[in-house]
């Protein structure tokens, strides 16, 4: 993917990817409050996101990058992402939407700390600190009631714990493997791990509406990536990542109007703690990281 440095279209595309991403979890949540199950909502998913993968690439002449030239890390990658995704998605009936999306902040807190040892990458106290720091947000934020590891929140940790751990795969691929190969194949393991096991608890949309709201998944997920990876075509990921943040807004508007839940005070301090942390390895921190001789 060729680069243009255009910060200013870089920090664009990445609010729209975050709001687009806030929408498809909101919509992920009503659908399956509706009686729809995590296994339907992996398989209408996938099935819209790998074509949307599958179109990019024939737009870019690019569909030989589909191709896996490292197998086994590949379907490593794809194991943990669908894994991930199926915790996740599991989590989402069962929580407010600001406590799915402040655990998933410890996302770039946990692919640090994995860095150092996967990567060999040297992790400098300031940034141990900050992921320490970041760590307390989360368990501030969510308060007495919802840190008490219901299996929601278990889930959900153990969501963005896997998440994290693909992103690190994907670094250690980077230099082998095409940009849109990630998502495809991606997407292609949502559908045969919900088609293969979880067929058997899928409820057909019967109206417009149902299918509306399944195939509009796919949709939203599918654009959030897609402008996600755009965003870094404009702008190092230094300059975009604070911007992910952005979708806390988003959330705590979806919560108030479809749920009718506001956070409390707490979770707004606790909050502001993972952010600055996650800003800081995502800007000064990362200056630090350094490859291990």
């Amino acid at each position: 993917m060729s680069r243009q440095h255009i910060p200013a279209i870089g920090i664009l595309l990445t609010l729209a990817a975050y709001f687009v991403l806030s929408l498809f979890s909101a919509l992920n949540k009503a659908v399956q409050e509706a009686g729809f199950t995590a296994g339907q909502v992996m398989f209408f998913d996938g099935i819209v996101g790998l074509l949307c993968m599958v179109a990019v690439a024939h737009k870019k002449k690019d569909l030989k990058g589909l191709r896996m030239k490292s197998v086994p890390m590949q379907l490593l990658l794809m194991g943990l992402n669908v894994s991930g995704a199926f915790l996740t998605f599991q989590a989402y009936p069962h929580m407010a939407l600001v406590s799915a999306y402040l655990i998933s902040f410890m996302g770039p807190l946990i692919i640090t700390a994995l860095s150092a040892a996967v990567l060999k990458e040297r992790v400098l106290p300031r940034q141990m600190a900050a992921i320490f720091v970041g760590f307390l947000g989360v368990v501030f934020a969510l308060g007495s009631h919802e840190i008490m590891l219901n299996t929601a929140v278990v889930k959900m940790f153990a969501g963005i714990a896997m998440f994290a751990a693909a992103q690190v795969t994907v670094r250690a691929l980077s230099d082998t493997e095409s940009t849109w190969s990630f998502p495809f194949y991606y997407y292609a393991g949502m559908i045969a791990l919900s088609g293969l096991l979880f067929h058997g608890e899928f409820i057909m949309p019967h109206t417009p509406r149902e299918w509306g709201m399944l195939l509009g998944l796919g949709i939203l997920d599918a654009a959030s990536l897609i402008m996600i990876y755009l965003g870094l075509k404009y702008a190092k990921a230094s300059t975009v990542a604070p911007f992910q943040y952005s979708c806390l807004l988003w959330v705590v508007l979806l919560d108030m109007v479809l749920w009718n839940k506001f956070p409390a005070w707490y979770t707004w301090c606790g909050a502001g703690l993972v952010i600055l942390s996650g800003i800081y390895l995502a800007t000064r921190g990362r200056k630090g990281l350094k490859r291990k001789s």
